[in-house]
């Protein structure tokens, strides 16, 4: 046999009205639920589609359809980890190291011709926090389309490190001041080589999160797909 949209729309109510509310996990849910419902309903005609719906929710048991969320993120978790990992150790190799190496020495320079390390310091922390609030502002804006996906969630995850940079620079470079142990070429060094770290991170998170709303857009078109055509 084969489900009606208003079938499908029926098991996906049943879905949502069980907190399972994100689109991507709601599909993944509805696929199995369908095709339960299809073989208890081949085997038993006068059984109808709620009462397939429940026997095959009764059938997960106590847990329910928690068990796809549990399993979608640890999947996707995972997933992005080793994706971000990934991308963060590609920023470093041969092509990248004469830049790399160009920021540093930039950054030496700067700091033999500006002798006021805190206030670069001081300046270069706001930046920071800064440039996140509005890219973070920007993005919110850009993908928000895709908020409700569980597969964004999970590739956005990783946002949280840059806050955690933030953090980290403001307690060791603001408030401990580390750097005054430094001479004024290492200072420039010390300055390069945490703006190569910091830049190369946020980069990756960011990529991380590219790579989320790609895979957001290919599983919109799967969605379309099985919308179009019942299952």
């Amino acid at each position: 046999m084969k489900l009606s949209s208003a079938d499908i729309n029926e098991i996906k109510a049943f879905i949502s009205k069980r907190g399972f509310t994100e689109p991507d996990l709601q599909m993944e849910i509805t696929d199995h639920v369908a095709c339960r419902v299809k073989e208890i309903i081949s085997t038993e005609p006068q059984t109808s589609l709620t009462q397939a719906i429940n026997i095959t929710h009764s059938e997960f048991g106590v847990m329910g359809f928690s068990v796809f969320e549990d399993a979608m993120r640890s999947n996707l978790q995972k997933r992005y980890f080793k994706l971000f990992i990934n991308f963060w150790l590609g920023n470093f190799n041969f092509k990248t190291l004469p830049l790399m190496v160009s920021v540093v020495y930039l950054c030496s320079i700067v700091f033999r011709v500006i002798h006021k390390p805190e206030m670069i310091f001081n300046v270069t922390g706001l930046l920071l926090i800064g440039g996140l609030v509005v890219h973070g502002q920007f993005n919110s804006v850009r993908f928000k389309r895709y908020n409700k996906m569980l597969t964004f969630k999970m590739g956005s995850s990783f946002l949280i490190i840059s806050v955690a940079l933030f953090q980290l620079y403001n307690l060791l470079i603001i408030q401990l001041e580390v750097y005054k142990q430094l001479n004024t070429i290492m200072l420039g060094v010390f300055y390069g080589f945490v703006m190569v770290l910091l830049l190369a991170t946020i980069y990756t998170v960011n990529k991380a999160q590219q790579h989320a709303v790609d895979s957001c857009i290919e599983l919109e078109e799967k969605y379309k797909l099985i919308k179009s055509s019942t299952i």
